[in-house]
């Protein structure tokens, strides 16, 4: 077969193939990504219908190579169906048969496309179409058509077509070149297709393009939404709000803003709903804003009461205390200056007895041991310091402080006056410490307060105390002994009121269990009076 010849049939079946586009427009040469992959070989994947069915459709679309089809439904001398049904393969093309090759090779299976394949080859294997499922159907039936190469090859036209697209002014303007069989249908969207076949005697290249998508080229509508006249900007409007803060000095802007856009009616634009919104802004204060506002107040501040210096009699003391006053005054960037001022007030406060007492101990006038006739009785005479009250006329509580056991203790005592000596009796039978009375007999003994004679502590206490170590009578002292050994006992007279013990000063101060009192009767006896500072 000439070269002429080849490219006037590939040429010729370009052109059967884009008229038979004019009813079923190509789909696609392949699988595209994301698409099955089908058994055999693919040519174009054209749109089913009824007529496709029919060998006079394509002996009709492939009259310029005087094709002779035949269809089939299994094996035939033409060619047969392989891979369990999903292809058909041709056999040689048989020099004795009508035409000098194969033309065409249409292969269905389901009701959504067949598989076009111009010139197919002898033992090449072609796939069966996709069904509604999208897998890859069954050969229902198979059309082979034979060709003859034309001796004239025709001549190439390419199909072209544009548009100028409508405007409000103007319908759109549709431009196709003229050596081409141009249809076109109206789809539901307003578009129309319009479709490209030869004519008679000229075949398209096998690439060229043979469908148009057009819009509707009428003249738009002066109510469209393309011909309305432009949105106008909104209307806006900001309403500014400041709050200021003297704490931080700063100032917070508010500003609120309203926008109402424009609306399209139908007809013309009119504004619509407004729509609010709120920006909040800070800035510092200015020096004169600084300066509006109230001036910081501190309330003054004290320092504790301290007390002055008292001495023993005095009944208030002088308390002190200092007052800080701060006020301010704005300086010209508008801070607040503080001025400092300092001052002492003073205030009279009555001293508490526990005070007194605490600074200033009991007086003590004579005390001693005394002989009243032949009973030894303590002597003794105390004063109040200044300024102490007492709560009764025997406020005295009187002490025999025992070194070595249970003290001896009498209460209720008044301030001065004498205490019959522990141990001792002034009724028959009369009893000396120290001594028991055993079968009518006078015995010395370790008991009934024999402590008490070798010189003992004495503590008077009403609050204030006082303490001071008292020596029993001397032994030549009438009241210090019983009569022994048949004597007679001694002298009841009152005149021995004058005895003392012997050797033994009222102002010693006590040791021992007298510890807590310590320096403290000495100073008293000798008009004592101290100075006391402490801070309250």
């Amino acid at each position: 077969m000439s070269a002429v010849r080849k490219r006037t049939l590939r040429a010729l079946a370009g052109a059967l193939v884009a008229a038979a586009l004019v009813v079923a427009p190509l789909v696609t040469a392949g699988a595209s990504a994301g698409e099955p992959v089908l058994k055999g070989e693919v040519g174009v994947l054209q749109p089913w219908s009824s007529d496709t069915n029919k060998t006079s459709y394509w002996e009709k679309l492939y009259a310029a190579h005087k094709a002779v089809c035949y269809k089939s439904e299994g094996n035939t001398s033409h060619g047969k169906i392989t891979d369990g049904g999903k292809t058909v393969t041709l056999k040689p093309f048989d020099p004795d048969w009508p035409g000098d090759h194969w033309e065409l090779l249409v292969i269905k299976g389901g009701d959504v496309s067949n598989n076009v394949i111009e010139h197919p080859k002898a033992g090449v294997a072609y796939a069966s179409p996709l069904n509604k499922a999208g897998k890859q159907s069954d050969v229902s039936h198979w059309i082979v058509c034979k060709g003859t190469t034309p001796e004239t090859p025709p001549a190439t036209v390419i199909p072209a077509l544009d548009w100028d697209p409508a405007t409000c002014d103007t319908a759109g303007v549709l431009r196709k070149n003229g050596d081409v069989i141009w249809t076109s249908v109206t789809n539901n969207d307003g578009t129309t297709t319009w479709t490209a076949a030869p004519k008679t005697g000229t075949v398209f290249p096998p690439d060229a393009r043979v469908t148009w998508t057009v819009p509707d080229l009428a003249q738009l509508a002066a109510d469209s939404d393309e011909c309305r006249p432009d949105q106008p900007e909104p209307e806006v409007s900001s309403t500014p709000r400041e709050v200021k803060n003297c704490a931080s000095t700063s100032v917070t802007v508010e500003t609120t803003t309203v926008t109402t856009p424009y609306v399209w009616n139908g007809t013309a634009w009119v504004l619509g709903t407004s729509s609010e919104t709120v920006e909040t802004t800070n800035r510092p204060m200015t020096a004169a804003e600084k300066k509006d506002c109230p001036l910081p107040e501190t309330p003054p501040t004290t320092t504790e009461w301290a007390d002055g210096e008292w001495a023993c009699g005095d009944t208030t003391v002088t308390q002190t205390r200092e007052v800080t006053t701060t006020t301010y005054a704005y300086d010209d960037e508008g801070t607040a200056v503080p001025t400092v001022t300092k001052n002492t007030e003073t205030q009279p406060r009555p001293l508490t007895e526990a005070e007194i007492d605490e600074n200033c101990p009991l007086a003590p006038g004579d005390i001693d041991s005394v002989c009243v006739g032949d009973v030894p009785y303590l002597g003794y005479a105390v004063t109040l310091p200044e300024g102490f009250e007492a709560d009764s006329e025997t406020p005295v509580t009187i002490t025999f402080v025992n070194p070595d056991g249970e003290d001896y203790v009498v209460e209720n005592q008044p301030l001065s006056g004498e205490l019959l000596w522990p141990g001792a009796s002034a009724t028959a039978p009369k009893m000396w410490p120290g001594w028991e009375l055993v079968n009518g007999e006078y015995v010395q003994t370790d008991g009934n307060f024999a402590w008490t004679r070798a010189g003992v502590t004495v503590r008077f206490e009403v609050n204030p105390s006082y303490s001071t170590e008292v020596q029993y009578p001397e032994a030549s002292a009438e009241c210090a002994n019983p009569p022994v050994g048949g004597g007679t006992p001694a002298s009841t007279d009152t005149e021995a009121l004058a005895v003392t013990g012997g050797g033994v000063s009222p102002i010693v101060v006590a040791a021992g269990g007298a510890a807590l009192f310590a320096g403290i009767a000495v100073v008293a006896i000798a008009a004592y009076r101290r100075r006391h500072a402490s801070m309250q």
